[in-house]
């Protein structure tokens, strides 16, 4: 049963109606709207569409009268005596569809059709979706590089301090030789999250269909990500695409299961032929010209039960698409339910770190101040600036994971790309 509300409330704070509005910026709806035309798998996905919509007519083609056109001439020596004959003839056949089988077989493939522009609809929204996480998720990457590289300059100062100390006759060179260790310690890590940024770099340009030198100009700061809009569960469940796609293959099979009985049943075709043979190709028009009409009603006897197998299999498979169909929608649910939950544990996460930092670095001050006044050794003072700035580098972590689930959520909701660029036409 559908429930009427979600376990956990939506948030009531300012929301975003689609998917492109998430990061509200020119910049983000340009990059949505580059990677919606260049992106190379969806560009083969909307190929697929089309090529499906086009063999539509296949079906459809089926219900029409079928008409061939066909001519020969011949020249023959007999004694010296040359002879010409030419002829032409016209076949005419049509299966009147007497149960509607063609019919649904027509119309299963139209719903065929539309549940894949249903996949490619949703295939659009993943990749406007994915297009936000990446662009989130390299502003998290020059965030922290950024950071380690204070972290390098804050270990460097603090060499400066020892030295400084030593010279005046306190303290002595172990301090610095614990600092340099974590110096070099901490130009590792700068080495890894550099690396780690240009990797970030090369998916957005794999997403905007670019190719993937890494090179990419991305924001520094972590951007401002608004809420999406999610409805309750039976709004969520009009939106979802996949939801709607899945259901268009419900209905499909049910006709495919109609239409594989019907063929059991006696069918009725007419054909017609109508052919003229003269010596001459002017007295083909003019000659008269021998037709036929037959209406033929023909009922399958004994086929090895092939019939019979068929609309069985076809029940099952309908039944299957019944299943896939309830999964779709239980799947949908439970993204839904998991996004409410992780943006609101991650709050809670995000709120104690912020705590957490500001405890750091007021720690890291006071150490600071010990230190100089020779109150704390040099080992309590690295370890309060290692505590803020892994607590930093934590927070950051939180709030990616944050912004990135509201754009994970946002799919989840239903929510669309909803950039002016055009629709894919498959209807002939």
């Amino acid at each position: 049963m559908m429930p009427g509300a979600w376990q956990t409330p939506a948030s009531d704070s300012e929301v975003a109606k689609d998917i492109s509005g998430l990061i509200d910026t020119p910049q983000m709806r340009a990059l949505i709207a580059e990677a919606l035309s260049a992106n190379p798998d969806l560009t083969a996905t909307a190929y697929r569409l089309k090529a499906a919509g086009l063999l539509l007519s296949v079906t459809s083609s089926a219900r029409l009268p079928e008409l061939t056109v066909g001519g020969s001439g011949a020249r023959t020596n007999s004694s010296g005596r040359q002879t010409a004959s030419f002829s032409v003839r016209s076949d005419v056949s049509w299966e009147v569809d007497l149960w509607q089988r063609l019919a649904d077989l027509n119309d299963a493939d139209a719903l065929d059709v539309k549940a894949k522009s249903g996949d490619y609809m949703l295939a659009r929204n993943a990749l406007a979706a994915r297009v936000v996480r990446a662009w989130i998720e390299l502003a998290a990457n020059s965030r922290a590089v950024a950071i380690e590289r204070r972290r390098i300059k804050a270990l460097v100062d603090t060499e400066e301090i020892i030295l400084e100390r030593y010279n005046m006759g306190i303290g002595n060179l172990t301090d610095l030789d614990a600092a340099r260790t974590k110096s070099e310690a901490a130009r590792e890590v700068l080495a890894g999250r550099e690396l780690d940024l240009t990797k970030a770099r090369r998916v957005l340009e794999l997403l905007l269909g670019r190719y993937p030198s890494g090179t990419i100009a991305g924001d520094v700061e972590l951007p401002s990500v608004a809420h999406p809009l999610v409805g309750i569960p039976s709004e969520v469940l009009a939106d979802r695409i996949d939801i709607q796609a899945a259901w268009d293959r419900v209905r499909k099979s049910d006709l495919d299961v109609a239409a594989a009985n019907k063929a059991m049943l006696p069918s009725f075709k007419i054909t017609a032929d109508i052919s003229n043979t003269s010596k001459t190709i002017h007295d083909l028009t003019t000659g008269q010209a021998i037709w036929n009409l037959v209406g033929a009603l023909t009922q399958p006897v004994f086929m090895g039960g092939r019939l019979k197998d068929t609309a069985a299999a076809k029940s099952e498979e309908s039944k299957a698409a019944w299943e896939d169909y309830r999964k779709v929608v239980l799947e949908a649910m439970q993204e839904v339910e998991n996004g409410l939950d992780t943006e609101r544990g991650l709050a809670r996460r995000r709120e104690h770190l912020e705590k957490s930092l500001s405890h750091a670095t007021q720690s890291r001050i006071n150490y600071e101040q010990r230190y100089r006044e020779g109150l704390s050794d040099i080992i309590d003072l690295l370890t309060a600036k290692e505590t803020e700035l892994n607590t930093e580098i934590q927070l950051l972590q939180v709030r990616a994971l944050q912004l990135g689930n509201r754009a994970q959520l946002a799919l989840a909701s239903g929510l669309n790309a909803n950039l002016n660029t055009a629709k894919l036409t498959t209807e002939k």
